[in-house]
């Protein structure tokens, strides 16, 4: 199968913040077909070939909706799931604040979807999700062109048979028909040469108390002594990461462990990339020269010289570059600039992740008080459903 090439995001011609909604009057062209496998006696062998058929690396994926949780973003944090990607188990109000937003947890989506180059998504158990799950759902396809391939092991829900009226479909009813439907190949599946393999983290998802951590590189490698003094601090053992600004392009042991946790345990994409920046440039990215591009192309290290971005950080950092159209922003030269909750959000990351400063700030012992103090304004366009922001007193 030859591999084609990325999908482009609409956002690059469009304008304005991307929200997941959708109306069957305005149904691009062009999309690959919708599917609707129905299994109305609800046989296992259906849902064993979904979910056989979920294989990352060709860009296919499948989604096992959480039993009722009818919530406007649950269905998003599925998606992120199923992606490898796993929501924060626990944090700050700040940092844990975007995954109840509904806008922003389907922009993560759509952001990560394009990123990794996901062109073929299939969802279980569609007869029990609400209709604002499938009005997200369709909105997805529409942005990111994927294959949506969607199984009913019940009676088709009246908000799903009014939407195939309009919409063209293909209805599949055998078990033969439907395992060749989930497997059907993605739209455009990534070529597997030379990418880092994002899909291999599932097993770094659950922090571990006694597992390995690593020290936020710096400019200098750090002595046998320092590494030492850290170990006994920490109670924990400490492997060794390149110097800032000289991580070569393919990862050693400990770098690829570190970007599994990375890939696996931050699903907010600009929280992501802001720590795989830190890292490899030494430097806080709200402080870098530029975003670097999505490709192995230089960033700004701690004294302004220029670094390669490590393969294993160029998905990373082309899901922030994506995230950040979806939420509308102009182009700039600091595009991962932060806010005082992402910051704390990042910190707490950082902490999740195991990576842990060379002197420890209070921030960094307690990541849950990074801002304690950050008064987050409301949101202005919050979709139906989503977490209000906090309201502190003065």
């Amino acid at each position: 199968m030859m591999p084609m090439p990325r999908p482009a995001a609409v956002t690059e011609t469009t304008t304005g913040a991307w929200r997941p909604t959708w109306s069957p009057g305005h149904t691009r062209p062009g999309l690959p077909s919708l599917t609707v496998v129905h299994d109305p006696h609800d046989d296992y062998a259906f849902m064993a070939a979904a979910l056989a058929a979920h294989t990352p690396a060709l860009g296919r994926i499948t989604v096992h909706p959480t039993p009722v949780a009818s919530a406007p973003a649950a269905l998003a944090h599925d998606l992120l799931r199923s992606m490898g990607k796993h929501l924060p188990l626990a944090g700050s109000e700040d940092g844990t604040y975007w995954t109840g937003n509904t806008e922003t947890a389907w922009r993560a989506v759509a952001a990560w979807i394009l990123a990794l180059r996901i062109g073929h998504v299939v969802v279980t158990r569609t007869h029990r999700i609400s209709a604002r799950h499938f009005e997200h759902l369709f909105a997805l396809r529409e942005l990111t062109k994927i294959r949506l391939t969607l199984l009913c092991h019940g009676p088709l829900p009246p908000v799903l048979a009014a939407a195939l009226a309009v919409l063209p479909y293909e209805a599949v009813h055998s078990l033969a028909a439907a395992r060749r439907a989930v497997a059907a190949p993605a739209p455009a599946p990534p070529p597997c040469a030379g990418r880092f393999a994002w899909w291999e983290a599932g097993e770094q998802f659950l922090p571990d108390e006694g597992e390995p951590c690593f020290l936020l590189p710096t400019r200098r490698t750090p002595g046998r002594g320092h590494i030492e003094a850290v170990v006994r601090r920490l109670g924990r053992a400490v492997l060794p990461l390149p110097a800032a600004g000289r991580f070569p392009p393919e990862p050693d042991e400990h770098t690829t462990l570190l970007a599994h946790r990375l890939h696996a345990r931050i699903a907010h994409p600009v929280h992501a990339a802001a720590l795989a920046a830190r890292i490899f440039t030494g430097r806080p990215a709200a402080q870098l020269q530029q975003l670097p591009a999505a490709k192995a192309a230089p960033a700004r290290t701690t004294r302004g010289r220029e670094c390669q971005t490590p393969f294993w950080a160029v998905d990373l950092i082309e899901a922030a570059r994506r995230f950040g159209q979806l939420e509308g922003r102009e182009p700039s030269a600091r595009p991962l600039r932060l806010s005082p909750w992402d910051q704390a959000a990042v910190t707490e990351a950082a902490h999740t992740c195991g990576v842990v400063e060379h002197q420890p700030s209070r921030s960094s012992r307690h990541p849950a008080a990074a801002t304690p103090r950050s008064p987050r304004p409301a949101a202005t366009h919050r979709g139906a459903g989503s977490t209000p922001a906090p309201n502190r007193a003065a």
